[in-house]
Order: C-alpha cells, then structure tokens, then sequence
C-alpha cells in the first residue's frame, strides 16, 4: 500500500515481483520459449487500459499460434502498468472480463490461417468470376459494334478515320491471349467486314454511271425489248437508291437550298425519275402516226408491268406519272385505240401508284414484297415532311422530343431495310444509252404544243354561235355601215 504523502512503499517492489513472478514465471527478461506456455487466462488486465488492449491485438502477426494474440496482449498491458496501477487493488475487480474481452478480442484479430489449398481455390474462383465478367462486357462491346457495322455500314465508307480506329480496336481484341473462342469468332467476323473489298454495288461512280452518251443513241423504244429497258431501269434506281445515306433524310434537306450538298442521292432520285418521265412523254408524242402511238403506249404498259414483277415501283410510278401527264392523258382518241389487255394492266399499275389513303394500296404492296426492292421515295419524303412540320423538337419543358426523334427514325429505318439486297442485274450498254440520251427528251412547252398538233381543242358552241355567218354578225355590219 502507499503511504499518504505519497513516497512508495518499501514492500511495492516486492509486489511487483510477486505479481510477475505468479502470472508471468520468471524474470522480464525470460526467454521467449518459457513465456509461450503461460496461460492467458491467467492474467488480469486493467480496465483503464482496455483501448490499449484493443490497439495491440493488430500487431500479432498471422504466423503465431492462436494463442499467441492474448500474449501479446498481456505483455503490452503490462508494460504499460505503473506502480500505482499495480500498488492500487481496484483492478482486480474487472480482471476477468478484461482478459475475456482481450481472448475474445485476440481471436477475431488473428483468425486461424487458411489452409494453402483452401486459399488456391479461393484465388481460382476470383479468377473464374474475372474471367466471366470481362467476357460478357468484350461480347456486350462487340454486339454493339456489330449493330453499328452492319446497320450503318455508311459511317464506316464515308470516314476513313473511324474505319481505321475500329480496325485497329478489334485486332488488339483478336491478339489478346485470354480471348475466349466465341469472342475470337465475333471479333474475327467484324474485322473481315471492315476490311473485305466493297461490294460492286458501293464501288459504282453515280456521275460516271449516269453520263449521257458522247454520241446519239441508235435505239428507240421500238428496237429494245421491254425486258431490257425494265432491267436498266431497275438497274439505275438500284444504284442511287443503294447510295443514299441516312443523313439525307434530316431537316428536310432535299427541300433547302443547299439541298445538293446536303441530299445529293435524293435529289439524284429526283431528278432521274423526271427525266425518265419525259423520255416516256417524249415518245409516245413523237410518235409519226396514231398506230405507233398506240403500241409505244402498249409496249410503255409492258414495262412498268416487269418493273412491277422485279418489285421497282419507282419505275411503275416513272410509268404511270408519264401516262397521266397532261400532254398524253388528253390524247383521247390515242386512248380509246389502245388493247383491252393493255388497259387492264394499266389500271392496275393506276391503282397501286394511287394517291389515296397516303399511298395505301403501295405501302401495302411494299411491305407483302421480298427484297430486293425499290419503293417510290416520294411517300417516305412527304412522311418525314409532315413529321417535321406537324411536331416540335423540345418540349414544352425545354427537352428533347424524343417522340419525334422515334418517328423519324421509324421512317429511315423502313428506307435502310430496302437498301439491304441488292439486285444481281447485270448492266445493259444499248438500253442504257438510250434511257440516259437528252436528245430523245423534249421540253414541256414542246411536248405540249406537238400534243395540241395532234389533236387540236374541240371548238366550243360558244365560238360557234358567233361565227361570221350568224344573224348577228351580219346585222352589226349593217349597222356600222349605215
């Protein structure tokens, strides 16, 4: 015990000593092999110095024995005891639970080594997990870039620099070592539709294609076949409408003024399918007599009915607009020669090129068709122009209309599918000549008036009653004679 002024005890020493001696046998500097066997159990600890209890089981290394963390404990606690603490009897009251919590503590500091086989497998399954999570997200990367490759093909031909990156992307894929099989495959298959050689139908020059002939063409619609001229026909829509990019379609860019720039493929279209309607016009008037008008007209039928068959209806609807022009449509005795079979067929093309209902009878034939086919351009146009103008781009919040976006999308998607197949025609030098000749092309003011030549306006009774020879007349020069 100390003494009230606080000197220390003669007997503290001793105390000291004895404690060591019964809980720790041997002196502080007792070899390491006889603190081993102590027992822990046996050691009081102090409760003001359960943090540095707590503190000191992580310095116990992995290595020891189980029982080694309690040790380490009760040397650290005791080091740090002083002469009071260990002079003062209050820690004996808390001793036991201060040892079971410094046991208990030592246990989930210093859990039981694993043994070498247990950690293994438990390194093989982590890796196994790895494996499987960047495999899904290297196939979830390739589908997207699949999607991308061969939906929109065009963003690829028309940047070479993005053509190059992706290359160079999907050929480090292919050299990685740990490439599963399924991801080489899918890899491998994009990387050779990125560098295969173009299809013809992507390597044809449309300028060079549809360059009038240097000299006049010998061929007229009564030397070519209605299978050749229907072939070449196709031939050529096929390939602007294979060249036609989706960014054509945005903004109305056909309609502005930089329309040429911005939408040259559509206004291509445009332009080649009035210019193959007067051709059509131009030879049907610029027939010598009523007979060969008559059978241009039959022979014109016969085409638009074979484009019908190779699913073109651009070029029925080229076929039908020249017929409903209004220098061949007014030709009613022409019309009124023409065979009973040609009629019939006529009517049908008539029918399906009809206007009502949004193109409904075309939209149908179109979607019941198998590709390769060629839809009339024109309806898609006027879709794309009503959704434009008939709802705004932002919402009312000031957000992006997604609804919009959709159902344009939703439209250039219908004209990508047809873009898909293409035709296995082969080219046909004599018809093409003569569909791309101006000099068989007359303007409209011509066609017209050689239309008039050919059947003049009936008289009307109102020019009738006031001939030279009526009542009238002859009593007004009377009347201004006198």
């Amino acid at each position: 015990m100390s003494q009230r002024d606080g000197s220390k005890s003669p007997t503290s020493d001793k105390k000291r000593k004895g404690f060591l001696q019964r809980h720790l046998p041997g002196s502080a500097d007792t070899d390491k092999e006889t603190t081993k066997n102590i027992s822990p159990l046996s050691s009081p600890q102090n409760c003001s110095k359960m943090g540095v209890v707590v503190t000191s089981a992580r310095h116990a290394h992995r290595s020891e024995s189980t029982l080694d963390g309690p040790r380490v404990h009760l040397e650290y606690f005791l080091t740090e005891l002083s002469d009071d603490d260990l002079s003062s009897g209050s820690w004996s009251s808390s001793a036991n639970a201060a040892v079971a919590f410094a046991v208990a503590t030592a246990g989930s500091s210093n859990p039981r080594d694993l043994p070498q086989v247990a950690n293994d497998s438990f390194r093989a399954a982590a890796r196994r997990k790895m494996s499987i999570t960047s495999s899904a997200a290297t196939m979830r990367v390739l589908s997207v870039l699949r999607h991308w490759v061969t939906k929109h093909s065009q963003d690829f031909d028309g940047n070479n620099q993005l053509k190059n990156l992706a290359i160079e992307f999907l050929e480090d894929i292919v050299c990685t070592p740990t490439l599963l099989p399924a991801e080489h495959k899918a890899a491998s298959q994009l990387l050779r539709m990125l560098t295969k050689e173009e299809p013809a139908h992507k390597l044809v020059d449309l300028k060079e294609l549809l360059q009038p002939p240097q000299k006049p063409s010998k061929e007229n619609i009564s030397t070519l076949s209605a299978l050749e001229i229907a072939e070449q026909m196709t031939y050529f829509d096929h390939k602007i409408l294979f060249a036609i990019g989706s960014e054509e379609f945005l903004g109305q860019a056909w309609m502005k003024d930089s329309k040429k720039d911005k939408a040259p493929n559509i206004c291509l279209m445009t332009e080649r399918f009035n210019e193959m309607c007067r051709l059509i016009v131009s030879e049907i008037i610029s027939a010598p007599c009523l007979t060969t008008r008559v059978e241009r007209i039959e022979k014109w039928a016969a085409v638009a009915d074979i484009c019908r068959c190779l699913h073109n209806f651009n070029g029925v609807l080229q076929v039908c607009a020249a017929f409903t022009n209004a220098s061949v449509f007014r030709l009613k005795k022409t019309w009124e020669r023409v065979g009973k079979t040609s009629k019939g067929t006529i009517d049908r093309l008539h029918n399906i090129a009809s206007s009502d209902g949004r193109h409904r009878n075309l939209r149908d034939a179109l979607h019941r068709c198998d590709p390769p086919c060629i839809p009339y351009l024109g309806i898609y146009l006027s879709d794309l122009t009503f959704i434009d103008e008939g709802t705004p781009n932002f919402t009312e919040n000031g957000l992006l209309n997604f609804a919009k976006m959709r159902m344009i999308a939703h439209v250039i998607r219908e004209v990508r599918n047809f873009q898909q197949t293409p035709y296995k025609i082969d080219p046909i030098p004599k018809a093409a000549n003569y569909l791309l000749d101006p000099n068989l092309r007359l303007t409209d003011d011509e066609l017209y008036q050689r239309s008039l030549g050919i059947e003049p306006r009936a008289v009307s009774r109102l020019s009738v009653s006031y001939t030279s020879s009526s009542p009238l007349t002859n009593q007004l020069k009377v009347h201004l004679a006198q």
